[in-house]
């Protein structure tokens, strides 16, 4: 009898369970909003129930450099990736010399992306956490290491993590002694670069007379940094060499518009083209398609998304053997150049960067640089045959990964 108690009142608990289970579920049922659009969408919370804090969908306020240049693009490309998935994104400006945020706060709840966080002050954190409710960065390392104060800034407890493009950089802030969350995201590039050649035209004159030259084309991209970081001294001297050895090529300098580079007098005795407007896609894509090797013989850099576009695009590319490019470049996809030494990349002065980088043997540049002249179309299909992981890394997957990074610190609030 007293057996028989227990099992029916074990029953009667189990049925309770059950009844009180339900009608639990039937209320959180009641209390959760949502539509199949949001289900379907992996990014977005699909429901918010009413007795848990109403936190709502990732959306984000991105503070981003307004000023031409590498940060600006890769920024823009960004923004306009996370829209594309459907994200409210607001864009806000900073810029390289104008540090501080001047207009007023807005509190939005969201996530403030500011790229890059150390072109603002250090008080901008202040000025953030009054706006937003989680504060995240894109930055860089250009060398083996970040100055204290950059250090300090990256470990303040009100920035909730940083997005680094490369490996490099990654090790770079822990060996300086970031102990903040720190996240790695590439650069990618736009589905164009998939596209054949024959579907990328240009209706500007100067591209197509670069084009209609039959000399080999090596093309340099001296943004700025010329004779520190981007090794405009290396690609001279190299290419002085190859002149002394009667070797006729063209070398195609992209430069930035608002910069004032002399060309003609930095390389002088070497044969020249300049591009200086700030492109479209199809037409930066246009000039890769245009030239024969890429030749990017850099010191320092956090990502290298030139060297990534050209190896897209299928470009002979000449590199630097050390650094960020070892995510992306291996012995099987480019030609990389020996370092020979070590170097400090910045002045004194500048109190950021404040690590080495390397020089590249002129030497094994100038080897490199005559193996593809003279099997140039042999690295052609050899670099043809590379082209596919490049291009499929787009900056919509660059977008899923921020995401993924934003989600992690929306899980750990």
């Amino acid at each position: 009898m007293v057996l028989k108690e227990m099992f029916m009142a074990g029953v009667g608990a189990v049925a309770g369970g059950v009844v009180g289970s339900v009608v639990t579920a039937n209320k959180v049922m009641q209390n959760t909003r949502f539509t199949h659009e949001e289900i379907a969408n992996p990014y977005k919370h699909g429901y918010v129930v009413e007795e848990f804090e109403e936190r709502g969908e990732l959306s984000f306020t991105y503070y981003y450099d307004a000023y031409l240049g590498a940060f600006n693009r890769v920024g823009i490309k960004q923004i306009n990736a996370l829209k594309a998935k459907g994200y409210t994104v607001r864009n806000r400006e900073i810029h390289e010399y104008l540090v501080s945020f001047l207009h007023k706060p807005e509190k939005t709840n969201d996530f403030a992306l500011v790229h890059p966080m150390f072109f603002t002050k250090p008080e901008a954190l202040a000025w953030l956490e009054k706006s937003h409710r989680y504060i995240a960065c894109f930055e860089v390392a250009d060398t083996t290491r970040v100055s204290k104060d950059l250090v300090e800034y990256a470990n303040d407890p009100r920035l909730d993590g940083i997005f680094l493009p490369s490996t490099f950089c990654m090790e770079t802030y822990k060996r300086s002694g970031v102990m903040n969350k720190l996240w790695q995201i590439p650069h990618g590039v736009d589905p164009l670069f998939e596209l054949p050649k024959h579907e990328i035209e240009t209706d500007d004159p100067t591209l197509e007379e670069i084009r209609k030259d039959e000399r080999i084309k090596i093309l340099f991209f001296g943004l700025h940094s010329v004779d520190t970081r981007k090794g405009g001294d290396i690609v001279r001297e190299a290419l002085r060499r190859l002149r002394a050895k009667g070797r006729d090529f063209l070398l195609v300098v992209k430069i930035h518009p608002l910069l004032l580079y002399d060309v003609a007098k930095h390389f002088s005795g070497i044969p020249t083209a300049m591009v200086s407007p700030w492109l479209p896609e199809k037409e930066l894509i246009y000039i890769y398609d245009s030239c024969d090797i890429l030749l990017h013989p850099y010191r320092g850099g956090a990502f290298e998304l030139n060297v990534f576009e050209a190896l897209a695009r299928g470009l002979p590319v000449v590199v630097t053997g050390w650094g960020a490019v070892l995510d992306y470049a291996n012995i099987h996809n480019a030609y990389l150049i020996t370092p020979e030494s070590a170097s400090k990349i910045f002045p004194l002065a500048f109190t950021g960067h404040i690590g080495f980088g390397v020089n590249a043997s002129v030497d094994h540049t100038v080897e490199l640089l005559e193996f593809i002249m003279d099997n140039l179309e042999y690295c052609k299909k050899r670099a043809e045959r590379q082209r596919k992981p490049f291009t499929e890394q787009t900056w919509d997957k660059v977008a899923d990964q921020i995401l993924e990074g934003c989600e992690q610190i929306w899980q750990a609030s």
